[in-house]
């Protein structure tokens, strides 16, 4: 079921497809793997330094140091996702796509059609998983993405702009 959030600008209201709940799994998932690394990135240092005798006056300050690097990680892991699923959103109207994303700095992004190179939908390994999609769109300045579409409802999206980047570009060609 996709879920519409409203977003009034001046006198104009649009609609913000909501991204598919199971991107908030893989989101954590993501994190979690980047909270192992980070752990024994730091823990094997940690535990090895623990023994010699000129880090004694400094052990208190790393594992403070360490502990708090964990204790944020763990913040990203449970409370961000719900926080970036609320912000994420993205519309395609005939003539733009508007990605909006981001946790404390919502940023939107404007897509023209008529600047879209090529489109592609892409699955990693955890998203394919879960039955979602990532489409990415192409432009002559970069890459930007909407991810966490259900597969079918991605390729749809896929379709849909490149018909209306045909039908544009045919327009200006005439």
């Amino acid at each position: 079921m996709k879920v519409l959030q409203y977003y009034t600008k001046g006198r104009q209201t649009m609609e913000y497809n909501k991204l598919d709940k199971r991107i908030l799994i893989s989101w954590r998932i993501s994190r979690l793997i980047r909270l192992i690394i980070i752990a024994v990135v730091i823990g094997i240092p940690l535990f090895f330094l623990s023994k010699a005798d000129f880090f004694q006056p400094f052990k208190h300050y790393a594992y403070m140091g360490a502990g708090l690097i964990l204790l944020y990680k763990l913040f990203g892991l449970f409370i961000y996702p719900a926080i970036e699923y609320r912000q994420w959103g993205y519309i395609i109207t005939d003539d733009r796509v508007e990605i909006r994303h981001g946790i404390f700095f919502v940023g939107n992004t404007i897509v023209p059609i008529v600047r879209i190179q090529h489109i592609t939908v892409s699955q990693g390994p955890i998203i394919r998983k879960l039955g979602i999609s990532v489409v990415n769109i192409h432009t002559a300045s970069g890459q930007f993405s909407i991810e966490g579409i259900s597969t079918d409802e991605a390729d749809s999206i896929a379709e849909n702009l490149r018909g209306k980047l045909y039908k544009r570009l045919d327009a200006q060609e005439n």
